[in-house]
C-alpha cells in the first residue's frame, strides 16, 4: 500500500469520526432541549460545553492524527449516544402518561340466552341505540356498524335517552339487541340491579375507534413561573391493569386537589360518587354523580365544575389496579388506618385485611385502605377521607426517591396506568417544584413539610325514586352551606379569593 493511499484512507477515516462525532452530538443536545422546563441554565451550560469539545476535536483532526485524540473522540461519541438514549428513554416515559390518542370502544350486547351470534344473522329484531350524537362510544361508533352492516334495513332502531331504560327494556325483551360502550361491566358493577350485567347478557360484536384527545386552554405558567392550579383526581375500579383504552367509567374516586407552588399549599376534597347533582350533558337532570362518568370525562368535569363554582384545570385518571404497582414500586407507603378492613384483592379473589395503626402498607393493602367503604360509619364518605391519606402518604413518599432507576421504574408504573390532560412540558416543569420541595424540607422537622389541607364536603343521605330506574335509591344530598365553604378554600388556595380575616389588628408606637 502506497503512503499516498494511507493518507486518502486517514483523511476518510477523520471526516468519518468527526461526522459521528458532530451527529451523535447533535442527538444529545436535540434530547437535552426536550426536557424544556428542567434546570434552564445548566442545561444549556451541557450543551455548550459540547459544541466547544466538537470545536476543539474539529481542530485536531485537521492538524494531524493522533491516537489519543482518536480514542478521546471515540469515547466523546459513545457518551453522546449513551446520554441520548437515556434522555429518550426518560422523555418517552414521560410523553406516554398523556395519552394523546383514546381508543373508544362499542358493544352490540344481547341477552346470553338469544340464539345469535353473528351480527349479519341479525333480522327483524329492535335494536336500542342512545340519542346522544356526542358519545363516541354509545352512538358515533354504534351508527358506522349500523351503516357497516346495513342493520337499519333489516331491523327497526328504536332510540333512547336513557341508558339504564334501554338495559331494562333489554332485560325485559322489549328490544332484543341494544349497543353500549365495550366498558359496560365496569359502568355498572356497582350499580343497584345491575351488578351482574356481563353474566347477563353476550356481545355479538364490537369496534375501536381511535380519536385525538382535545388540547387544554389552561395556561399552566405566567413567564416563568408555574401558576396555582386544580386536578380532579378520578379513581376507575378495573380488574384490568393499565388504562390503554380511555373509555367512558364510572367515577368511583373522586378527589379534587388544588395547588399553590408559591405557598406549596395542597386541598384536597374527596366528592362521594352518590353525591346528588345536576349532569351538565343530561340537561341538568339530577342523578348521582358517579353516572356522569357514563358520557365521558369532559360530563364529569363539567358536573363538578358547575357544583362547586371553582374551574378544574386538569384531570389525573389513575386505574386503581395500578395504585398497586405505584406502592410496591416506591417500596410501600406509611399510612394511619383507622381500624381493621379486609376487601378482596386487584384481581377481585381472596381477602385481605389491614390492622388499625401506623404501618407501612405494600400495594394490595394500600388498595384495601382506598377500595373499603362497606366496613365504614360512613361508607364512601370515609373512604374519600382514607384516599386522600393514602394520597399524603404517596407524596411524602416521593419525596424520599434519590435513586435514577428508582425513577424510571416509577414512571414506568405509571405510564401504563394512568392518564393526564397534562402535557408533558407542563408535566416536566414539576421538576422545578419537586426540587423547591426537597429545599424547605431540609427546614421542615416534620415528615408533613407540605401543609396538605383536606376538605370535607357535607351532607345527609336520603332515597330518592329514580323514573328510569322505577325503584328508589340511596344518594348524597350535598349541604349548600358546606358547598360554599369548601368552594371558598379552594378559590383561596388557587388565588381566586383573598382569605376573611378573623380580626384586624392595629399596632400604635
Amino acid at each position: 500500500m502506497t503512503t499516498r493511499k494511507r493518507k486518502k484512507r486517514k483523511v476518510k477515516f477523520n471526516n468519518l469520526l468527526i461526522l459521528l462525532v458532530l451527529l451523535s452530538s447533535f442527538f444529545l443536545i436535540y434530547h437535552i432541549l426536550l426536557l424544556g422546563p428542567i434546570e434552564t441554565r445548566i442545561r444549556y451550560i451541557i450543551i455548550g460545553f459540547i459544541i466547544l469539545i466538537d470545536i476543539i476535536f474539529f481542530l485536531i483532526k485537521q492538524k494531524k492524527d493522533k491516537t489519543v485524540a482518536t480514542i478521546m473522540m471515540l469515547l466523546f461519541i459513545v457518551i453522546n449516544i449513551v446520554g441520548s438514549y437515556s434522555i429518550n428513554k426518560v422523555y418517552k416515559l414521560v410523553d406516554s402518561i398523556n395519552k394523546s390518542k383514546i381508543i373508544y370502544s362499542s358493544s352490540l350486547i344481547t341477552l346470553k340466552e338469544n340464539d345469535i351470534n353473528d351480527v349479519k344473522d341479525i333480522k327483524k329484531a329492535k335494536i336500542g341505540l342512545i340519542d346522544d350524537t356526542m358519545s363516541i362510544d354509545n352512538y358515533v361508533i354504534a351508527k358506522e356498524i349500523i351503516d357497516e352492516e346495513k342493520l337499519d334495513k333489516k331491523n327497526d332502531i328504536v332510540s333512547y335517552n336513557d341508558i339504564l331504560v334501554m338495559i331494562n327494556d333489554l332485560y325485559d325483551k322489549k328490544i332484543d339487541y341494544m349497543f353500549i360502550s365495550s366498558n359496560y361491566d365496569v359502568m355498572f358493577q356497582e350499580t343497584e340491579g345491575y351488578e351482574d350485567i356481563e353474566n347477563k347478557v353476550k356481545v355479538i360484536t364490537d369496534k375501536d375507534k381511535t380519536i385525538k384527545k382535545g388540547s387544554n386552554s389552561f395556561s399552566f405558567k405566567k413567564g416563568n413561573n408555574i401558576k396555582p392550579f386544580s386536578i380532579l383526581l378520578m379513581g376507575v375500579d378495573s380488574e384490568k391493569d393499565g388504562l390503554k383504552r380511555n373509555s367512558y367509567a364510572n367515577g368511583d374516586s373522586l378527589i379534587l386537589m388544588t395547588f399553590n407552588p408559591d405557598t406549596l399549599n395542597i386541598t384536597m376534597m374527596s366528592i362521594p360518587r352518590d353525591s346528588y347533582l345536576p349532569i351538565t350533558c343530561r340537561d341538568n337532570k339530577k342523578n348521582k354523580l358517579t353516572h356522569a362518568g357514563w358520557f365521558g370525562t369532559d360530563c364529569m368535569i363539567d358536573t363538578i365544575e358547575k357544583a362547586f363554582d371553582v374551574d378544574i384545570n386538569y384531570y389525573v385518571k389513575i386505574n386503581f389496579k395500578g395504585v398497586v404497582s405505584l406502592v410496591d414500586t416506591l417500596g410501600g407507603v406509611t399510612v394511619d388506618v383507622p381500624k381493621r378492613l379486609c376487601t378482596d384483592n386487584s384481581s377481585r379473589q381472596g381477602e385481605i385485611c389491614i390492622n388499625k395503626g401506623i404501618q407501612t402498607l405494600n400495594g394490595e393493602e394500600a388498595l384495601v385502605l382506598a377500595r373499603n367503604r362497606y366496613d365504614l360509619a360512613q361508607g364512601d364518605i370515609d373512604r374519600g377521607y382514607n384516599q386522600q391519606v393514602l394520597i399524603k402518604g404517596l407524596i411524602n413518599k416521593f419525596t424520599e426517591v434519590r435513586s435514577v432507576d428508582k425513577i424510571l421504574d416509577i414512571l414506568e408504573t405509571i405510564s401504563n396506568n394512568l392518564d393526564t390532560s397534562l402535557t408533558t412540558d407542563e408535566i416536566l416543569s414539576f421538576y422545578n417544584i419537586f426540587k423547591d420541595i426537597l429545599e424547605s424540607r431540609k427546614y421542615q422537622k416534620t415528615e408533613d413539610f407540605l401543609n396538605i389541607i383536606q376538605l370535607k364536603v357535607h351532607g345527609d343521605g336520603k332515597m330518592v325514586y329514580f323514573d328510569n330506574l322505577k325503584q328508589r335509591l340511596w344518594t348524597y344530598q350535598l349541604d349548600k352551606d358546606s358547598i360554599k365553604e369548601v368552594s371558598n378554600e379552594m378559590k383561596i388556595n388557587l388565588g381566586k379569593k383573598e382569605p376573611d380575616m378573623i380580626k384586624d389588628f392595629e399596632f400604635k408606637p
